[in-house]
């Protein structure tokens, strides 16, 4: 055949042609300078030129994005620079200015976080286009970088100007250019790294888990939290290799550089009548005997190891991170892939591998596989009996119109639709795109939320009753299935909430393995379903075959599918429409949409309702015996003829969408005899069926009359078993929290290992402590993807009234929880006594309570901002808001006493945090002894015939702290501290608010699920 082929068109020419076209091909891309056995035909810079365009409109294409990125930046530099307002102009602002400087370089590291689901949710399309030669996912990535260039320096540039100016740092130009400069690059460097952490994950789950140990690590040893000096030397190459601690590096250089402020006044000791500066210290890192003043340089040399003169370099080794992660980023796209690669690999339910076709004798196979056996038994071998068979029903529209709201009016989609459809019948419902198709079929199955439906709608001859739909089924275009049921379990859970409660399990369940069998998918009916983008899980057609039985086994009255064979091969397109037409021979009633179907595809149906755009009836009748009644229609009025060999769903689609010819189809409909008839049938059918309309009104007190088949208790049983079983069996998302849990448990352990009772060590245990609290970030990041999934789910479940928000959100809510207690414990039990604290036994009780009470807090708020997101994309860039906010007014970056009158009276009692650091601090530090040593000593000049106690003791005894002499000198030795409450008096904090913090947090745990509860019930399911 091949041959023949080639020497057929050798003969016609065409051959000859088709030679000339590959030369003039190579030509061109000898010209462009490509390679000849490249399969791309434009060069890497036309590619990157041509996606920088596309980037960019993308990108002015979504001004809603930019708006609120750009308020949120303007918004978030506003609230931290009036927290941090007019620092003042001595060393009492040493340690805020870090705080500041390290806050806005982690703001902007933390809204880089939405790089990663946005990396993952693109990748399948970038694959589509690299599978077609169109570009190299190389010049892509660069593209995606010059296009964050503009939009960053104006981000910055906003951001870092408000809390320059408003926290008065150095108020020099030269300064403040280098502050836009070294934030700048630092925020481009953290947005490509996160880009590369969500380019090599494979999911959203992954990507969060390791941004989360990422970020823990980035943040720990950035320099603030722990000084380098005080990093222990088994992680300090983290702190040689972090970008952001060169970028921090760089930022305190330029602010400290030309520091030389006074001393504060609180902060010189001893104090006291005639005491001259001589012999007195200021209690401040980088301070020397008897100088009033400190320089910025000795702070940053003696308390983190910075020396300011490298300023520059730290600049350039951030910048040399960012070239590296752009490069890898470009490395990963064009070289590394996951997903679908064209195959499915089938994943068998534990302890229930499916092996009827494995092993022929029955007697050989498990318990369950004989119950199988005992039902499927039961099965008639004609198929099940006339009570097993879903019956279907008449249904009719007539007059049908739908417009929605649109700028300056309103749009009308459907225009005065008419027909009808009977149980055993096949209807198609086509038309060009924009047409209408979808629009009518929602209408048709009360699926529409928005706009105005008019019209009279049908069902044997009656009004639709509550139920219904829940009696009907709706197979919609994306194949919606939990990833971690079994094909089985699917079924068996649209059966369990659509069923009547009159209906027997056994019963039941005995249906669901009929429509298995009737599916063809009993040898898959033990395999988890999976992800249509991952490698694992049924294939597309048995995903189709799947959604059609999710609604079968509900036994509908009526079965609406929207393009069941789209994104199907022919064989398997064909395979779905045979199945569908096995259907419609038992009985059942179904109205599908499809586009543009071939000829063996378009013979199976029974019926057509032709539309055109603007929602108008173009025809609506038998399709008859090759589609003979349909051709003689439209060539009787001015159509060509159909070619004895045309599809005649290509004919009529092209006569219609022909407007050269100047044919109003809908006009011709509206006046034909065929019009008539169908409105006379309609009448006909529902004069019929009033004596079923009269029992059907009659029912209308019974189980019709009810939105749900099930009541509230058993929906709630059904639906929070199956994400018990769903959270179990997904491996990745359990296993990445715990494991999580455990290495950031390690980490922040060994980082802080047996800190000691120094006032530097009591720093770190607080430090250790907040890092708790901040690790909350990760948790809420790694349920929301979860949440959203299984709203997605809810809204796909709750259009056909399987359960309610009530059922969904107390199983959502719930089913989290003894995941989160596990996984709390975990790191309670790695991290507690590795950092050495070593408290008493009630004590250490309560710290396990607060922070498993966390924990708990962390997934409800992480919901709660899932509940209110549309996606997870918005969801990552709300995130920042919360945490950080939380963070910043918690009391440990900036005292409660040094906070503006303004913010100290409200948000300081709005973080939740401050509350669990308080309680876990004051319970850990009460009555605990402070022995400085070594840097948390200052030394002042001791008088001539003095003695430490009688120079300093008269101001000691109303003061923190103790004094003592050192050997053989003339000088004493001042620790600010003699007890741990001394250290958070100075917090605001007390002993005695233990359990009043306790019962806080339950408060703010109690609104987080209130807010994820309203806005579940407010969520628009479908909105449509």
């Amino acid at each position: 055949d091949v041959e023949a082929f080639g020497s057929r068109i050798s003969q016609d020419g065409r051959g000859q042609e088709l030679r000339e076209l590959i030369d003039r091909t190579k030509m061109g891309t000898e010209k462009l300078r490509m390679r000849r056995k490249s399969p791309y035909t434009t060069t890497f810079i036309l590619q990157f030129y041509m996606l920088l365009m596309r980037e960019w409109e993308i990108f002015v294409g979504t001004p809603t994005a930019i708006i609120f990125k750009v308020i949120y930046n303007i918004a978030f530099a506003i609230i931290v620079g009036t927290l941090f307002i007019r620092l003042p102009q001595n060393t009492s602002s040493f340690f805020t200015r870090g705080g500041v400087l390290f806050f806005a370089l982690l703001f902007n590291s933390l809204t880089s976080m939405s790089e990663i689901p946005k990396a993952v949710s693109g990748r399948l399309v970038i694959y589509k286009h690299k599978a077609l030669a169109m570009y190299h996912p190389a010049a892509l990535s660069l593209a995606q970088t010059v296009v964050d260039i503009p939009f960053m320096i104006f981000q910055v540039l906003v951001f870092g100007a408000i809390l320059y100016w408003a926290t008065s740092l150095q108020p020099y130009g030269g300064q403040f250019l280098a502050f836009l400069l070294f934030l700048y690059i630092g925020s481009m460097c953290m947005t490509a790294f996160f880009r590369l952490i969500g380019n090599i994950s494979p999911n959203v789950d992954v990507g969060h888990t390791l941004s989360g140990v990422s970020l823990l690590f980035l943040i720990l040893y950035v320099g603030y939290l722990i000084p380098p000096p005080l990093m222990h030397h088994y992680f300090k190459w983290i702190y040689w290799i972090n970008p952001l601690a060169y970028g921090f590096k760089a930022l305190l250089s330029n602010e400290y550089r030309n520091i030389r402020y006074p001393c504060d006044p609180r902060s010189l000791v001893p104090q006291g009548p005639g005491i001259s500066i001589a012999n007195q210290v200021c209690a401040v890192t980088g301070a020397n005997a008897g100088m009033a003043t400190v320089k910025g340089r000795d702070y940053l040399e003696r308390g983190y190891s910075i020396h300011v003169v490298d300023q520059w370099k730290d600049f350039l080794a951030v910048t040399s991170f960012w070239i590296l992660f752009v490069f890898l980023i470009a490395g990963v796209m064009e070289f590394v892939e996951f997903g679908n690669t064209g195959y499915t690999i089938n994943v068998y339910k534990r302890f229930r591998p499916n092996v009827d076709s494995l092993i022929e004798d029955p007697a050989a196979q498990g318990e369950e596989n004989e119950e199988e056996e005992k039902i499927y038994a039961e099965i008639p071998p004609g198929g099940p009996t006339d009570e097993q068979i879903a019956q279907g029903t008449t249904y009719t529209w007539n007059q049908v119109n739908y417009t929605v709201p649109v700028k300056g009016g309103e749009r009308q989609l459907l225009n005065n639709i008419s027909g009808y459809i009977k149980p055993g019948t096949m209807t198609a419902l086509m038309g060009s795109s924009g047409a209408g198709k979808t629009t009518l079929l929602d209408a048709l199955s009360q699926r529409k939320t928005i706009g105005k439906l008019e019209g009279e709608m049908l069902m044997n001859g009656a009004e639709q009753p509550p139920s219904f739909r829940r009696i009907t089924g709706y197979c919609e275009q994306l194949d919606v299935h939990n990833p971690h049921a079994t094909v089985r379990e699917a079924l068996r859970f649209s059966a369990a909430l659509r069923r009547s409660p009159s209906v027997s399990a056994h019963e039941r369940e005995s249906y669901v393995e009929y429509v298995i069998l009737l599916l063809g998918l009993r040898d898959i009916s033990d395999c988890m379903i999976g992800d249509p983008e991952s490698k694992e899980g049924i294939s597309l057609e048995e995903r189709k075959r799947l959604t059609i039985g999710v609604e079968l086994v509900a036994k509908p009255k009526i079965l609406f599918l929207d393009e069941p064979t789209s994104g199907l091969d022919a064989q398997a397109s064909y395979s779905i429409v045979q199945f569908m037409r096995k259907l419609t021979a038992e009985g059942q009633t179904i109205l599908c949409t499809i586009h543009q179907p071939s000829a063996l595809l378009f013979e199976q149906f029974d019926r057509l309702l032709l539309l055109v755009r603007g929602g108008r009836t173009v025809y609506f009748g038998d399709i008859g015996d090759d589609a003979q009644t349909l051709i003689r229609y439209f060539e009787r009025n001015g159509a060509e003829k159909c070619a004895p060999d045309g599809n005649p769903a290509e004919y009529i689609l092209d006569v219609v969408g022909n407007q050269a010819a100047g044919i109003d189809w809908p006009q011709i409909w509206e006046n034909s005899p065929e019009k008539t008839d169908v409105l006379d049938e309609i009448t006909r059918i529902n004069n019929i069926k009033q004596a079923s309309a009269a029992d059907a009104e009659g029912d209308m007190h019974g189980e019709s009359s009810r939105k749900y088949a099930r009541l509230l208790p058993f929906q709630f049983q059904i639906v929070a078993a199956r994400m018990m079983r769903s959270h179990w069996r997904d491996l990745q998302y359990n296993l990445t929290r715990v494991g999580l849990q455990i290495t950031c448990a390690l980490v922040v352990g060994f980082s802080f290992i047996h800190v000691g009772d120094g006032v530097a060590d009591t720093q770190n245990k607080i430090f250790a402590i907040f890092q708790t609290a901040v690790l909350s970030v990760l948790i809420i990041n790694q349920v929301q993807p979860q949440f959203l999934r299984q709203r997605l789910y809810y809204s796909r479940e709750s259009s056909t009234n399987q359960y309610g928000w009530e059922a969904f959100s107390a199983s959502i809510i719930l089913t989290e929880w003894p995941f989160a207690i596990f996984s709390n414990t975990m790191f309670f039990v790695c991290f507690y006594w590795l950092v050495g604290l070593t408290s008493p036994g009630n004590r250490v009780g309560y710290f396990y309570l607060l922070y498993i009470e966390l924990g708990i807090f962390s997934v409800t708020i992480g919901q709660a901002i899932a509940a209110f997101s549309p996606n997870d994309i918005i969801a990552s860039m709300l995130n920042p808001i919360f945490t950080t906010m939380m963070t910043l007014f918690c009391g440990v970056t900036i005292p409660y006493t040094q906070m503006p009158l303004f913010w100290r009276r409200w948000m300081y009692y709005l973080s939740p945090y401050t509350f669990f650091i308080e309680g876990v601090i004051t319970n850990e530090l009460h009555e605990m002894p402070i022995r400085c040593k070594g840097r948390d000593l200052f030394n002042f000049n001791l008088p001539d015939g003095e003695t430490c106690a009688s120079f300093a003791g008269n101001w000691l005894s109303s003061n923190n702290g103790y004094v003592r002499r050192m050997d053989q000198s003339g000088f004493c030795e001042y620790c600010p501290y003699k007890v741990g409450d001394e250290y958070y008096a100075r917090l605001n904090w007390s002993y005695v608010h233990r359990w009043r913090n306790f019962c806080i947090l339950i408060g703010f745990i109690t609104f987080n699920i209130f807010f994820t509860v309203l806005m579940i019930k407010l969520y628009k399911v479908n909105k449509r």
